[in-house]
């Protein structure tokens, strides 16, 4: 019979394992991108012998990242401002105001967060075309904005609801207007959600790939995966370190951030989930 400290053992082996599979691929990218093309495909799991900085060198100067990678984080800006001011005023609306509509408008957040976006992409680039917009960075903006806003109202909501009605009734009775009262009394008590949505949302919008491409296309300013993507395409590129290189290069900003922010992360997504 296993004993309760073998058995504890093993759950921490067998987490140990699954750690070491997921951290695989970020170390040979990061060990590969150390090499030299000739020794990646020579022996892509050796150690670089010897480690240069070439590939690295490159990404910055012959790929020209970094402007990309501005652009994403001006975007993850621009769309992280829009959500913190949009959520929680729509979700204070849903959950404060006695409005009729109220269910009607649960119901269309909510639908909005099982559409995929593979079904909608043809029809929105379309839409784009018809008003003008299309491969602006307007575009790409009112997109995300349109996208992550259902999932953010309802992060919003599920904390609002646990604010004391009578908070609100002291601040009016006290000379609190409404606008006055939701900035200054409820937007602050807020905090952990919205900490939640710049780390969750810019998350996304660093990462994302698919979503830029089809709306921004090919060939104007890009993000910083986009901008890869077009590198990777190039049928003269031929040096994997490169591509080793810039993958490590925009992981690390967005991962260390995760990192030191993971357990407010964690707060904000349980926030109001227990009164």
């Amino acid at each position: 019979m296993i004993t309760r400290r073998r058995r504890q053992q093993l759950y921490d082996l067998l987490m140990l394992v699954i750690g070491l599979i997921f951290v695989a691929p970020v170390l040979l990218a990061l060990l590969n991108s150390l090499k030299s093309n000739a020794q990646i495909i020579a022996s892509p799991l050796a150690l670089p012998r010897p480690a240069t900085t070439e590939s690295y060198r490159f990404i910055f100067g012959g790929l020209h990242l970094a402007r990309p990678m501005l652009n994403s984080l001006l975007m993850s800006l621009a769309v992280i401002g829009a959500m913190v001011t949009l959520g929680p005023m729509a979700a204070y609306g849903l959950n404060r105001r006695a409005m009729r509509s109220a269910p009607f408008w649960r119901a269309f957040l909510l639908l909005g967060l099982t559409i995929p976006f593979q079904a909608i992409m043809i029809p929105l680039v379309k839409l784009f075309l018809m008003v003008g917009l299309a491969n602006t960075w307007w575009a790409l903006w009112l997109h995300y904005v349109s996208w992550g806003l259902p999932l953010c109202i309802f992060i919003y909501s599920a904390f609002i609801v646990t604010v004391p009605v009578a908070l609100e009734e002291a601040a009016a009775i006290d000379g609190c207007g409404p606008f006055r009262l939701f900035w200054r009394i409820i937007f602050p008590l807020l905090w952990p959600c919205t900490l939640t949505v710049i780390i969750f949302w810019g998350l996304w919008i660093w990462n994302d790939f698919i979503q830029a491409f089809v709306i921004m296309g090919p060939g104007r300013g890009q993000l910083a995966f986009v901008q890869m993507y077009a590198f990777m395409q190039d049928q003269y590129v031929k040096n994997w370190g490169h591509l080793f290189a810039g993958s490590v290069v925009l992981s690390l900003p967005i991962t260390a951030v995760y990192v030191a922010m993971q357990r407010q992360v964690v707060k904000g997504l349980t926030a109001g989930a227990v009164k």
